[in-house]
């Protein structure tokens, strides 16, 4: 009878640190579920080329248009009113505070100037391309808010204008 015991208690013993072991190395590590969303080089950089091409024709950002698939959409809330890019390089993949960040020369005109500016790809369908302070802002949570505007009590109005009077 012992024998059979020992038996049940040896496979017992076995069966549950098999267990434990599984549920434990089921627990180990974490899946880095972000890197679903960052496309390849090449992808990201043809999304930031589409970008540069729209705002070359005057495009405003947001969707690029002509652009089916992969959908792309551009967020640069710095671009000054009427400035146009007359030319830009892409000089490529730079290290950044996202998977896919490139570095782009970008002569502008009204006012002219030339200017170093980085883009951030993110997604895979649709593309988004940020411009760095956008993405920046975004992370962060400390996008600009519109102020609302204050308007005077309708008795400090009356007030106002019979005390011009005098």
């Amino acid at each position: 009878m012992t024998v059979v015991f020992d038996r049940i208690n040896r496979d017992t013993c076995y069966r549950l640190v098999l267990a434990v072991a599984c549920f434990v190395s089921c627990g180990c590590g974490e899946y880095d579920r972000s890197s679903q969303f960052v496309p390849s080089v090449t992808v990201a950089e043809s999304a930031v080329k589409a970008g540069m091409e729209a705002w070359k024709k005057g495009d405003p950002v947001g969707l690029v248009q002509g652009v089916t698939k992969p959908s792309v959409h551009v967020v640069d809330s710095h671009r000054k009113p009427g400035q146009q890019i007359v030319s830009y390089e892409i000089l490529g993949e730079v290290p950044g505070n996202a998977p896919r960040c490139f570095a782009v020369k970008a002569t502008l005109s009204g006012p002219e100037t030339t200017e170093r500016l980085r883009y951030i790809v993110v997604g895979i369908d649709p593309l988004w391309v940020f411009r760095q302070e956008d993405y920046d802002l975004l992370s962060h949570w400390e996008h600009p808010m519109e102020e609302k505007k204050k308007e005077a009590p309708a008795g400090d109005a009356a007030k106002n204008s019979s005390s011009g009077k005098q």
